[in-house]
């Protein structure tokens, strides 16, 4: 039997990120003594030297770049003509499409961010994306090899019915109905938004129900939410958690009744599947979700929303409508127990890993 390639994970980010945490996920079913992990050491530079000296050192019949960033996205190609040394490049979004639409990239960024982009897809074996429509998008570019192989979830442990009480009380939840989003709230300078805006919008129509507002996670945006929601009077309706590990994020999401996932109907959100989307269904949320990219395709008719443009000013809205509904029917929310399923069935690294395996096979 011919021996299985050798594998090396470029992953940018240290050994305890999110990246890590996919790399790992995906080289379960990979041979142990044919795999190696590379993490990000310090800077840009510093792990570029780092990484060099790993491929110097232990050759690889692959490979396998974490997202597309530096400086994973410019060696990879360079070793490619020059070391005729193969990669694949797995990433979750249309980078330079999202730097742009958001608003994030001035000068020369944005130019040098499509051209690190283009490089590294057209010169990898394959590219393994996130989402349907990812693949979809990069074939109708000509790239030559798209292959989906979903974001996965964590460990759903330590998350008994005591342990969700106990943190319910620690955050002053009580038992309210809690609607609640994870994520990076980071503020896009172009549309004038954050993560999570959508929510504290809704939690401004709903001023008659006792229901409470969750952010989970931190950025640069977190404190134009802050004063967003105080402008909006919804301040003491909201529990903004920060940054989480990663181990408690099952454990947070139980918080949730309701839990958000809005993309913008836009190229960036349609090719995304998201991180959290698989949490929240492994957790056994009852999602709601923005009708683009891989939610529109998984999710019940009942946790889905229509979502017009980029910034779309009647979302929240329709987001308070259908809590209302939620909150006023509460059996409504009894679809979340097939969530579970259907998360073991698409994101687990089980399922991930073996699309891996098969996909590195048939590069041979």
């Amino acid at each position: 039997m011919k021996a299985f390639p050798k594998v090396t994970f470029l992953v940018h980010g240290g050994p305890n990120s999110i990246e890590a945490i996919r790399a790992r996920g995906l080289a379960r079913h990979l041979p142990a003594e044919t795999t190696r992990f590379g993490f990000r050491t310090g800077g840009r530079a510093a792990t570029a030297r780092a990484w060099q000296q790993e491929v110097e050192n232990h050759s690889s019949d692959f490979l396998y770049v974490l997202n597309t960033a530096l400086p994973g996205a410019v060696v990879a190609p360079w070793w490619s003509v020059v070391r005729d040394q193969r990669y694949l490049l797995d990433t979750g979004d249309a980078v330079f499409e999202m730097a742009r639409q958001s608003g994030v990239g001035g000068g020369l960024k944005l130019p040098l961010l499509w051209l690190f982009e283009q490089a590294a897809q057209r010169r990898a074996a394959a590219v393994v994306v996130r989402g349907s429509k990812h693949r979809e998008l990069l074939l109708s570019r000509g790239i030559r090899r798209v292959e989906v192989i979903r974001d996965g979830f964590g460990e759903q442990v330590g998350c008994s019915p005591h342990d969700v009480a106990i943190l319910r009380a620690k955050l002053r939840l009580g038992d309210q109905f809690v609607v609640g989003v994870m994520g990076s709230t980071v503020w896009s300078p172009r549309l004038g938004i954050c993560y999570g805006w959508d929510l504290l919008e809704a939690l401004a129509q709903l001023a008659d129900l006792p229901i409470r507002g969750l952010i989970i996670g931190d950025g640069n945006g977190l404190g134009w939410l802050r004063r967003r929601a105080a402008e909006l009077g919804v301040a003491d309706r909201v529990v903004f958690t920060g940054r989480i590990p990663y181990g408690e994020v099952p454990l947070y999401l139980r918080l949730m009744d309701i839990a958000m996932s809005t993309q913008t109907n836009n190229l960036p959100g349609q090719v995304r599947t998201t991180g959290k989307l698989p949490e929240y269904m492994a957790a056994e949320r009852f999602i709601l979700a923005s009708r683009v990219g891989e939610a529109a395709l998984l999710l019940p008719e009942l946790m889905l929303l229509d979502y017009e443009g980029e910034v779309d000013a009647g979302y929240p809205a329709r987001v308070a409508d259908r809590v209302r509904l939620l909150w006023n029917r509460r059996e409504l929310l009894e679809v979340r127990r097939s969530m579970p399923v259907l998360a073991k069935s698409r994101f687990d690294y089980s399922v991930l890993s073996q699309q891996l395996v098969n996909l590195l096979r048939s590069l041979g």
